[in-house]
């Protein structure tokens, strides 16, 4: 069965907010989000994924929706709105930064869907 899609942008820019090498990733234009009811996945396009990965910049994640602790607006940065999740990922809370154009719409789709799970 194929999920509907609530959320997609394929331009956006990510920042793991796991160690300080991960911090130091720039991202611009090279990561995809998506979101369903059921996942959230933050992936590098395919062109840069394999870099990701060998320089292991954290970056690739697949979040269970039910798994997502918080999702809170953290500033602007040149015309992309910066959106922080908060998840539990292997039993320990993760941060991710997400630069996204359409930053209010992801904003509002992942508040209701994490409603949905709390209720």
């Amino acid at each position: 069965m194929i999920e509907r899609e609530f959320f997609f942008e394929s331009s956006a820019a990510a920042q793991s907010l796991k160690n300080s090498w991960t911090w130091m990733a720039s991202t611009y234009k090279c990561m995809e989000i998506r979101l369903t009811r059921e996942q959230l996945i933050i992936k590098p396009r395919w062109l840069i994924g394999w870099m990701t990965r060998l320089l292991g910049l954290d970056l690739y994640h697949l979040v269970p929706t039910n798994q997502i602790q918080a999702v809170e607006s953290s500033g602007k940065w040149f015309n992309y709105g910066k959106v922080e999740i908060r998840f539990i990922k292997n039993g320990a809370e993760r941060k991710i930064l997400l630069y996204l154009k359409k930053h209010n719409e992801f904003l509002d789709k992942t508040r209701q869907i994490i409603k949905t799970w709390a209720s």
